[in-house]
């Protein structure tokens, strides 16, 4: 009879960030490439043996994966409403559009944009716009009237879209 035991992987694994998406993958060292499972970009691995931490097994890669994800995310961007279930469903009126469109609201809505901006512009370079959708949440900008304040901030060159994906505000 066979003696069964446990064997441990020693493969080793190269754990990477994406080029387009910053996003932390592992692969083995003996594969030609990877594909991003976000943004669809193929990586050589050969390429990025050198920019990346080279382990021993997949339960260490995919704790080393976690850990660097979690480093990633910053808990200042986390909205308060996250995780929140509803018990019952909420009956809101319809909001008709000279409502919405008063002067003081606006302009509220306008200094609370350019104080995110500016808060975002002191932490990060450039930022992705899901950054922007979060943070509204918590300064109580709704997505509605948001689209609306990232458009005209665009055209008076307060922010900038650089690439498809990031912004940096002036």
């Amino acid at each position: 009879m066979e003696d069964l035991t446990i064997k441990r992987d020693e493969t080793p694994y190269l754990i990477f960030a994406c080029k387009k998406c910053g996003g932390f993958f592992y692969v083995k060292t003996v594969q030609k490439t990877k594909k991003c499972l976000r943004c669809g970009r193929k990586h050589q691995v050969q390429d990025i043996l050198k920019k990346g931490e080279v382990v021993s097994g997949m339960t260490e890669a995919l704790n080393t994966v976690k850990r660097k994800q979690n480093e990633l995310a910053t808990p200042e961007f986390r909205s308060r409403n996250d995780f929140v279930v509803a018990t019952h469903s909420v009956v809101r009126p319809k909001i008709r559009k000279n409502d919405l469109k008063n002067k003081n609201q606006e302009n509220d809505y306008k200094q609370k944009f350019t104080e995110m901006l500016f808060e975002l512009s002191k932490l990060y370079k450039r930022f992705p716009k899901y950054m922007l959708e979060i943070m509204s949440e918590d300064y109580g900008i709704p997505a509605i009237e948001l689209k609306t304040l990232i458009r005209n901030a665009k055209k008076s060159g307060m922010v900038i879209k650089k690439d498809d994906y990031y912004y940096y505000s002036r």
